[in-house]
């Protein structure tokens, strides 16, 4: 590949392209660090994924956020600097392309499954770019621990803006509109996602919101993220209109706040997310048994019917900002909190309409048909009593070097 001066030139390049309020220097130490542990080869970094969407590994290598560029760098020849391809530079692309297959340079793909990809490299052998990326992404910078920070802000006061203003007559799409206004108030960039659940709708842990109108007893399930940026935040709260809770949703309000703050009190460096989860798990799991809606602490499906999500996931450019990969790459004896790590955590219970009817079908690998409707029927008279309700939680928790966390959000922990 043809050495060439373009400093400048890509400097300029992002300044033109770019809505990132981060400096130069972030995204250029960014590079270098990938450049370091890569090595050798040319990386090829398409700025749209297969759906359309944009490739936040490029957006993290680049800052520039516009579709139909690509970004090619020479780990030997240029580090962190490297090449844009504008829509319009096709056939500049097809040549540096053919020039880098003929000299038989390794290949470093981003998006693999991006028409981009799919068109020039199908057949290539190459390295993974997102699987190297998925560990630099999960440590956040200083920049990108502030524009969280904010995110999370806007969000937080999104809802206490909506809480201060909601009336009894609004439905679940008037009072995410409410925090909706309130987030563009407060230099918010969009909303990631968004729930509000009322009543048996928010026993489905990825309700969206309808035009419903809630009773002034049902709960309401939260679930709401501002971006700011390319940077999300990623909040849940439960609560009432009337601000006042029955006896059974303070009994479940109670034990997912329970859940939540042990926790948060245990997402401290060097310790394991697993063992963590585990230990807010159990709290939900003892708190059920002494209501008398588990019936054996240690059955393996009983644990299963009640705990039905993770408690925590990396938050940053996605919502759950790499943590598939980081779950799948990782193993548990590994996945350790490391300081500039931000992590939600939300624990849930969920009591849906006829949950005890019939068997779920995630438990089909530990309990048969009539082994679970005889736990079914043992509880079935307490269940009742919760029916159509549910409870979840969530605060945005960094990870800092003194051994401490900082809560992002205290929304529920105060």
């Amino acid at each position: 590949m043809k050495k060439i001066v373009f400093t400048t030139l890509f400097i300029f390049v992002v300044c033109a392209l770019s809505a990132q309020n981060f400096s130069e220097a972030t995204f250029a130490k960014r590079r270098a660090l990938f450049a370091r542990e890569v090595r050798t080869g040319v990386a090829f970094i398409p700025s749209v994924m297969q759906n359309g969407q944009l490739n936040k590994n490029f957006y993290y290598l680049t800052g520039v956020d516009k579709p139909g560029y690509v970004y090619v760098f020479d780990m030997q020849e240029r580090g962190e600097n490297g090449m844009f391809f504008a829509p319009d530079q096709v056939k500049e692309l097809e040549t540096l392309i053919e020039q880098t297959k003929k000299d038989k340079k390794r290949l470093i793909l981003s998006a693999f499954s991006s028409d981009f990809n799919q068109k020039y490299f199908y057949h290539a052998p190459f390295v993974n770019a997102d699987s190297i990326l998925v560990y630099k992404r999960a440590v956040k910078d200083e920049e990108e621990i502030a524009v969280i920070r904010e995110a999370c802000r806007i969000t937080a006061e999104g809802i206490k803006y909506m809480y201060k203003n909601m009336k009894p007559s609004m439905t679940e799409q008037d009072l995410f509109a409410l925090m909706e206004t309130k987030f563009k108030q407060e230099g918010g960039d969009g909303i990631a996602f968004q729930q509000v659940a009322s009543g048996n709708l928010g026993t489905s842990p990825h309700a969206g919101v309808t035009d419903k109108a809630p009773q002034p007893d049902e709960m309401i399930v939260l679930d709401i993220g501002a971006i700011k940026g390319q940077y999300r935040a990623d909040i849940t709260v439960s609560f009432t209109m009337s601000g006042k809770f029955t006896k059974e949703q303070k009994n479940i309000y109670d034990i997912v706040y329970k859940s939540l703050e042990t926790g948060v009190k245990g997402m401290v460096k060097g310790n394991f997310h697993a063992q963590v989860e585990q230990s807010a798990q159990q709290v939900i799991i003892d708190e059920l048994h002494k209501l008398g809606l588990i019936t054996d602490t240690e059955s393996p499906f009983q644990r299963t019917f009640w705990i039905q999500h993770g408690f925590g996931h990396h938050i940053g450019l996605d919502t759950h900002d790499v943590w598939y990969d980081y779950l799948r790459m990782i193993p548990d004896d590994r996945r350790v909190y490391i300081p500039g790590m931000i992590l939600t955590f939300e624990p849930g219970i969920y009591f849906p309409k006829g949950g005890l009817d019939t068997r779920p079908q995630r438990l089909a690998r530990w309990v048969s048909e009539e082994e679970f409707m005889v736990f079914a029927n043992q509880i079935r008279p307490i269940y009742q009593q919760y029916e159509g309700f549910a409870v979840r939680l969530e605060e945005d928790i960094l990870i800092k070097p003194d051994g401490t966390n900082e809560n992002l959000t205290r929304m529920s922990l105060k």
